[in-house]
């Protein structure tokens, strides 16, 4: 079971067991072209905002959250992060789970040591590691906005993408996954399902979250693994206008957790990466 953090305290795990080290994703870079110069793009989507409350998930998603739990400016890979999704025999409902997937067949946790927030939708359906879970276990991941980094001259900088200065909620696709270790351990995991980005992400990275329309938030949870289509099709559907803006470096670091830490950090123009 997880534990949603008090305001100013750490996420922590409630496990029967001792938990697995606490991992981060690699930070490792790949060099692409736009506009013929060179931009170099970090791993991708390794942070991410959830300031919504309770009243914001019941409107928009449909599910009872009992617990207030404080916003979050700087979640990061194998911390405690919220997910809706559905089962037929508890329908729609929120749950905390691990940010990083873990295979249900993977009973000594060696997927705990590569921190996977991030899942393919291109080979999510084949791979032995995901397959059941895209079939049987598809998620929503609530943000308000999630964090990408560019290499500069001096040094990462860090940008916040959203669908606007208001930061409204949005839906992210994810999978989930039950897991049961050798010694009886327990953990829900979960991650991102990532597509190939559209402008004007395609200024700051390669890849981007699958963004799912609340009138699709029925297709893509349906656990009922004869009618897959109206999930797929989710994939394909083209995102909202997400605006980015670059935010404090403060964020490099998965310690701080501050409102300080969305707001604007220089003035750059989003053409000025072109």
């Amino acid at each position: 079971m997880l534990q949603w953090p008090r305001k100013g305290a750490r996420p922590r795990w409630i496990r029967r067991t001792s938990r697995p080290r606490n991992m981060t994703a690699p930070v490792a870079s790949v060099t692409v072209c736009a506009s013929g110069n060179e931009v170099s793009f970090s791993v991708m989507n390794t942070r991410y905002v959830f300031s919504s409350g309770p009243y914001d998930l019941r409107v928009q998603l449909g599910v009872d959250v009992s617990e207030n739990f404080p916003p979050r400016y700087n979640i990061a890979p194998s911390q405690p992060v919220p997910i809706i999704r559905e089962t037929r025999e508890d329908g729609r409902e929120f749950a905390l789970v691990r940010w990083g997937f873990v295979p249900g067949w993977d009973k000594k946790g060696e997927f705990f040591k590569k921190s996977v927030v991030n899942i393919r939708s291109e080979s999510a359906p084949e791979k032995p590691s995901f397959r059941n879970a895209w079939r049987r276990r598809r998620c929503l991941f609530p943000m308000n906005g999630f964090y990408e980094w560019v290499q500069e001259k001096d040094g990462k900088q860090p940008y916040l993408i959203t669908m606007g200065e208001d930061m409204p909620l949005f839906c992210v696709a994810g999978l989930w996954e039950y897991w049961l270790g050798e010694n009886g351990s327990e953990m829900e995991t979960a991650a991102f399902l990532t597509r190939e980005s559209v402008y004007p992400i395609t200024q700051l990275h390669s890849r981007m979250p699958i963004y799912v329309p609340p009138e699709r938030y029925a297709d893509w949870l349906d656990p009922d693994e004869t009618v897959m289509a109206p999930a797929e099709a989710i994939i394909g559907l083209p995102p909202p206008p997400f605006e980015f803006w670059p935010v404090s470096r403060r964020v490099n670091s998965w310690k701080p957790d501050d409102a300080e830490l969305i707001k604007p950090g220089r003035d750059l123009r989003q053409d000025s990466l072109l």
